[in-house]
Parts: C-alpha cells; sequence; structure tokens
C-alpha cells in the first residue's frame, strides 16, 4: 500500500509540473512578444513628461537651440528613472542639441551618425547596444526636433531571463505544495480508512461490537463506514431483542466475552492518528511566515531611526533576534499547555496568533511596533511549532526517532524554501505589506484546516513538567551535553539566523538583485535540506558513529561561510547557501540522537522530554544571537567581513568539538555507541 501511495504521488506531481511547464511557455512566448513594445511605451511615458516641461518653456517664447539647464533637467530624469540609459534632444535634421550621457557610451558614434538620419517617427529601433525610442517634438502645430530615449537592448533579454527563472521557481513550488497536498488527500481518503478498517474488524473478529467508524465526508475506502455501522447497529439490535426474549424466558446465557452496546452512551467512535494531519497545516504556516524571508532584513531597515543609537545594520536585525528569543521562551510554556489542551486547540490558537502578527505586521507604522507584532507572531509561531513537533514525535516509533525528526526538519524546510521563493516574487509585485497580508490569509487557512481535521479530544501527550533553572544547571554540567550544545547545535543556529535570514537578503540588495532572485537563491537551503537530510538520517541510523556526521556537518557549514568570501559575488553566495544547506543535512539532525548516546545518566536523571526540552530551548539562543552577531560585523568589516567570521566562528567551535570527544571517547571507550 505505501509503495502505490508513493507511485501514485509521484506520478500526480510529475503530470502536474509538466501540465505546468507547458503553459508557463505558452505564457512565457506571449511575454516575449510583448516585452519590446511594452519598454518602448515605458519610454514613451517618460518621454511625455519631459515634452511637458520643455512646452512650458517653449511657449514663453525661448527659441528652441536656446534653453537653459536642459541637460541637468534630463540628468534629473535619468537618475529618476534607472532603466533609461541615455537622453537625446535633436533637432528635426539629427543634430543634438541637449543630452544625459550620449557622450559617454560606448557606440556614441553610431548613435549620432543613426539618429542624424532618423525618419521612423514615433517609433523604436535597436541601435547598437540600446533600443532607441523616438518621440517627435513640436511647438505651434510644427515638428521642431527629436526627444530620443534609450534603454540597454539586453534589458529585455535580462527580463525575459527573470520570467524563465520565475517560472522555474513557480514549478518547483508548485511540485512541492502538489506532493504535500497529495500525500495528505491520499491520507485521507485511503490511507486512514484502510487503518481504521483493519482495526475496526479486528475489534469485531474479537467479539467488541462496542465500536463504530467516524463519518466520512471525502468518499473513497471511508464510502464503506457506513455501511459496517449499520451492520453492527443491526448485530446489535438483534442481540438486544434476544436478550429481552431470553429474559422474558428465564433464559439468559453468558456471552463468552463478546461486548455488545448496553446504551448509546457506550459506544466508541475509532480514530488514528495520521503525520500527515499535522504535516499539511505545518507546511502551510510555515509557508505562510516564509513569505518575509527574502525581504524581511530590508523590511525592517525602513523603520530606522537614527535616535536610536544603533547602526543600520545592528538595528535591521532586532526584529529578527527579537522573534527568534520570543519564538524559544514560547515554547516550553506552550509544549506544556499543549500537553493539557491536545493538539487541536493549540494549533488552532497558535495559528490564529500568528495570523493576528501577520496581519499587525503589515500595519507597522514604527521601529517599535515592528518589534512588537513580529513578538506576537513569535508567540503564535513557537506554540504551532512545538505542537506539530510533539505531534509527530508521540505518533512515531522510538526506534525510528532520527527519521521522524527528519521528517519533522524536511516539511519545516520545505514550507521555509517554498516560502522564501515564492514571497521574493510577491513582494516585486504586489509589495511588502500585501505580502505580508497574503500570509495572515494562509496562516488562517492552517487554523481552519486542523480544526476541520484533527479530532478535537485528540490529546497532546504524557503531560510534562515545568523546566526549571536546577534543570538547566544540571544538564550543563553535563560535559557531553554541554559540548554538544554549545560547539555544534548553537553554531548552526547562529550560521542560519546570522548568514542565510539575516545576510543574505542585506547583500543581494546591496548588490542589485531582485526580491526574486534573493528569494530563488535562499531556495537551494532548503532544497539541500529536503533531499539530503531524510537519507542522511537513515544512514546516521543504520551506522551509528552520529559525531562524525555532525562534525562533517560542521566543518562543511565553514568551507561554505568561507566560499562568499573568496568569492565575494552572487555567485559565491549561492555557492554558501548551498553548502550550508548541505551541511545542515549532514549536521544538524543527529544532534539530538547524539545527545541520546552521549549523555544517557542525564538523560535517565532528567527524562528524555526534559533534556530535549532544555536542548532545544538552549540551541535557539543561537537564533537570537546569529542577526546580531552578523549585524555588528557587517557594521565593522562590511559584507565579507561578516561571512569570514561567521565561517572562522563555526571553524573554531567545530575543531574544538571533534577535540573534546576524542578525549571523551579516550576516557569512556565502552560507552561510545556502535
Amino acid at each position: 500500500m505505501k509503495s502505490l501511495q508513493l507511485k501514485l504521488i509521484a506520478l500526480s506531481v510529475a503530470l502536474l509540473v509538466a501540465a505546468a511547464a507547458v503553459v508557463s511557455l505558452f505564457a512565457l512566448r506571449d511575454f516575449e512578444a510583448g516585452l519590446t513594445p511594452q519598454m518602448a511605451a515605458g519610454d514613451r511615458e517618460i518621454g511625455a513628461s519631459v515634452l511637458r516641461v520643455l512646452d512650458k518653456a517653449l511657449d514663453y517664447g525661448v527659441p528652441f537651440a536656446e534653453l537653459q539647464g536642459v541637460d541637468d533637467f534630463l540628468d534629473d530624469v535619468r537618475t529618476d528613472n534607472p532603466k533609461v540609459s541615455y537622453l537625446i534632444i535633436t533637432n528635426t535634421w539629427g543634430q543634438a542639441l541637449y543630452n544625459s550621457r550620449a557622450k559617454t557610451l560606448s557606440n556614441q558614434g553610431e548613435l549620432e551618425d543613426r539618429l542624424a538620419h532618423w525618419t521612423q517617427g514615433l517609433t523604436s529601433e535597436q541601435v547598437g547596444a540600446y533600443l532607441n525610442t523616438a518621440i517627435p517634438i513640436r511647438a505651434h502645430g510644427e515638428q521642431i526636433g527629436w526627444l530620443h530615449l534609450g534603454q540597454k537592448a539586453d534589458v529585455a533579454q535580462q527580463q525575459l531571463n527573470d520570467v524563465m527563472l520565475d517560472l522555474g521557481t513557480v514549478l518547483v513550488v508548485a511540485g512541492l505544495v502538489a506532493l504535500e497536498l497529495l500525500r495528505l488527500l491520499l491520507t485521507l481518503t485511503v490511507g486512514t480508512p484502510v487503518t481504521l478498517l483493519h482495526d475496526f474488524l479486528a475489534k469485531v473478529r474479537e467479539g467488541d461490537f462496542t465500536w463504530q467508524l467516524p463519518r466520512d465526508y471525502l468518499g473513497g475506502v471511508g464510502k464503506l463506514n457506513r455501511h459496517l455501522n449499520h451492520v453492527v447497529k443491526i448485530i446489535n439490535h438483534r442481540y438486544h431483542q434476544l436478550r429481552s426474549t431470553a429474559r422474558n424466558q428465564g433464559k439468559i446465557a453468558p456471552t463468552y466475552g463478546l461486548r455488545f452496546l448496553t446504551n448509546k452512551d457506550d459506544k466508541h467512535i475509532l480514530f488514528v492518528s495520521a503525520l500527515d494531519y499535522i504535516r499539511w497545516p505545518f507546511f502551510l504556516l510555515v509557508f505562510s511566515d516564509s513569505l518575509s524571508l527574502s525581504f524581511f532584513p530590508v523590511f525592517a531597515g525602513q523603520f530606522y531611526d537614527p535616535a536610536l543609537g544603533l547602526s543600520r545594520q545592528l538595528a535591521s536585525s532586532l526584529p529578527i533576534s527579537v522573534f527568534m528569543l520570543v519564538w524559544a521562551l514560547a515554547m516550553p510554556w506552550a509544549g506544556q499547555w499543549c500537553d493539557r489542551v491536545g493538539y487541536r486547540r493549540a494549533f488552532g490558537v497558535g495559528a490564529a496568533i500568528t495570523t493576528v502578527g501577520l496581519l499587525l505586521t503589515a500595519a507597522s507604522q514604527t521601529f517599535f511596533d515592528l518589534l512588537l507584532w513580529r513578538s506576537i507572531t513569535a508567540i503564535g509561531y513557537g506554540t504551532v511549532f512545538v505542537t506539530a513537533q510533539s505531534y509527530i514525535a508521540n505518533n512515531t516509533p522510538a526506534d525510528q526517532r532520527t527519521r521522524g525528526m527528519a521528517l519533522f526538519l524536511s516539511t519545516f524546510f520545505a514550507g521555509s524554501l517554498a516560502g522564501a521563493a515564492i514571497g521574493g516574487i510577491l513582494v516585486d509585485r504586489l509589495g511588502d505589506r500585501p505580502t505580508f497580508m497574503l500570509s495572515a490569509l494562509l496562516s488562517a487557512a492552517a487554523a481552519i484546516f486542523v480544526a476541520r481535521v484533527i479530532r478535537r479530544k485528540s490529546g497532546g501527550g504524557a503531560p510534562r513538567k515545568a523546566l526549571k533553572l536546577a534543570d538547566f544547571g544540571t544538564l550543563l554540567r553535563h560535559k557531553q551535553f554541554a559540548a554538544i550544545t554549545f560547539l555544534t547545535a548553537i553554531p548552526s543556529k547562529i550560521a542560519l539566523t546570522g548568514f542565510l535570514y539575516y545576510s543574505v537578503p542585506l547583500y543581494l540588495k546591496s548588490v542589485g538583485a531582485s526580491q526574486s532572485g534573493t528569494g530563488r537563491m535562499m531556495m537551494a537551503y532548503g532544497l539541500a535540506i529536503i533531499i539530503l537530510s531524510p537519507q542522511i538520517a537513515r544512514l546516521a541510523d543504520a551506522l551509528g558513529h552520529r559525531r562524525w556526521f555532525v562534525i562533517a556537518g560542521g566543518y562543511a557549514a565553514a568551507l561554505g561561510m568561507f566560499a562568499t568570501y573568496l568569492n565575494d559575488s552572487p555567485l559565491g553566495v549561492l555557492i554558501s547557501i548551498t553548502c550550508l544547506g548541505m551541511a545542515h543535512a549532514v549536521g544538524v539532525s543527529p544532534q539530538l540522537a547524539l545527545v541520546g548516546d552521549y549523555c544517557k545518566d542525564a538523560v535517565q536523571e532528567m527524562g528524555q522530554a526534559t533534556t530535549t526540552g532544555i536542548f532545544r530551548l538552549m540551541e535557539r539562543l543561537g537564533n537570537v544571537l546569529g542577526p546580531l552577531i552578523a549585524g555588528a560585523l557587517i557594521a565593522s568589516y562590511g559584507f565579507k567581513g561578516a561571512f569570514y567570521g561567521v565561517g572562522i566562528l563555526t571553524l573554531i567551535t567545530t575543531t574544538l568539538f571533534m577535540l573534546l570527544f576524542f578525549r571523551f571517547d579516550a576516557q569512556k571507550p565502552g560507552a561510545v555507541p556502535a
């Protein structure tokens, strides 16, 4: 059944992506055909505004060839419209009277010769490396000259390339979303109903007729539920008829372990839990919040006020760090609350809080507004995060713990990947505030889905004890736990938030990259996680020696940071992002399992849940510190210095971790896991 589901999912996603690709090619062809006329139309609009100013001067009777300050005016127009490479005003026989930048062009001679013989009227034509648009200048009903505006001809090709990349991005994201949706639909219509039927019929074979199947709304295998419930109802009804008849005759006999309904209150509805029930809404909520990943540092910079007494770089890092801090602090409380109220209510309330926070973020007016609204969003996000993590952990077998965590991480990073990529495209076309509003809408959709699918009385697992400061002290005195936390977990998060979430959007903005281009580059991290993480998790579970996976991941992350330092370009950033994704796919998933391997005595003393909670809370310290460290380094040493600094930090901590664990292994060779 599992193999069949996977084949159906693969086939459906392939067909969907192929169909979307065909539609995209037709759309791209139409876009290409209309791009040059669209560019010329934009130049004509700019030209019309220039002519309005010239007309006013000419109306005062100033001779056309004796206008003053025209060159400066044209320079200002070109500054306001960076896509325009030059503006030239000629008389009717093509002699240049006024210009902006025309004398610095590489093909000046060719351009002057072509303009001297310009007779096409109101039209556009490629002249050398430029698309030239000519607009006639008239005074008193007669043409007295030409206004020529030029854009680089390769701008059209660049825009075409951008659109092709955007379409490719949309196809990748569409494939990811389709994959998640198809998994969910197959679970709802096939997987869960079949499991329910199996469990239901097993109870019937045991002679237990007190159970009923839930009502099915989606069809498929679940359509049998109503008929089987009717059969059980008839069996119970006939049992009561026989019992009544036997009682009247005084011949009641034991039922030998058979269980029947004695009243309606004894009826039980059979339910099963499925990871995909929480996987889809979790993906959707992560996707919604990640729409802002590719532009949020730039958005935060809009609220910078020198009165804060901080550098712009450090100030723009604060909203990210505050979000991470509140997220980390909310998780222990959210976990305990989830245990009390159940997954459905915890996820729904968390998603609702996230929705409100995103809406308020869209309405931010000041820097402190932004900090407050992002803090509210973080509370909801942390609640959803820990609820999804708890649901997956409590519904995954103990021997598949690393694999279950890899599933959780792959869902998280799939949502982040898709959100960052699509968010970059949306902000280029809609703007930042409408994108936040769309994020809020998707977050609300996740809350509605959970309210409809996850059953009301679903628990949150065994109650957790509240974390105490003494618990932190007990674990941090454990050398292996402290080494794993401070030398691998925290540096990994510093690299993630400091480099990827904070530095990359600002760096790419500084070199002129579009927001959609930033989103596409950030996709590389999530793709590496999604592709490699499940395979690495299986390999780590099978081979053991998880410390080597963690060490390899740390060194790969350091090399990734140095790639941008050595190649200070968008290509270098792409290499760094990809290396960081591969490094975290190798080194992050085994970290928690490594705690269980090396800290068994601490886990037995504190309990698995408490140990995990403290470890996760401590690693969030890296999320908080990452943007602050990167912002301070950028303010002092620039982007290259910041990338180099994060790389050195990762290299040093990984080396210390390796040396310490060599020592731990030498001291207690028998305790080292296979």
